[in-house]
């Protein structure tokens, strides 16, 4: 099962502990796309206390430098092309 949240601490937590229980796959949550959703603006100042993103460990350290949050709507497009592609 693909999982994704928020890029915040929160969202971070969030996946990691779908990773534990239920098996998650990260979809989308990785440093590169951290930047990408950066790249389109709107982000909000990143909040709280910083958590770790065992599946890139890349992510936590641009977030943590950044200091911004990105929501997840901010990658709405990203999202949809990958659901609607052919396989």
């Amino acid at each position: 099962m693909c999982w994704r949240a928020d890029f915040d601490w929160t969202g971070l937590r969030i996946l990691a502990s779908a990773q534990l229980r239920h098996g998650a796959i990260p979809w989308r949550m990785g440093a590169a796309d951290y930047f990408a959703g950066l790249e389109l603006g709107e982000s909000t100042p990143l909040t709280g206390s910083p958590a770790a993103s065992l599946w890139d460990q890349a992510l936590a350290d641009a977030m943590a430098a950044a200091g911004r949050a990105v929501m997840e709507e901010r990658l709405i497009p990203a999202l949809l092309a990958d659901l609607t592609r052919t396989r």
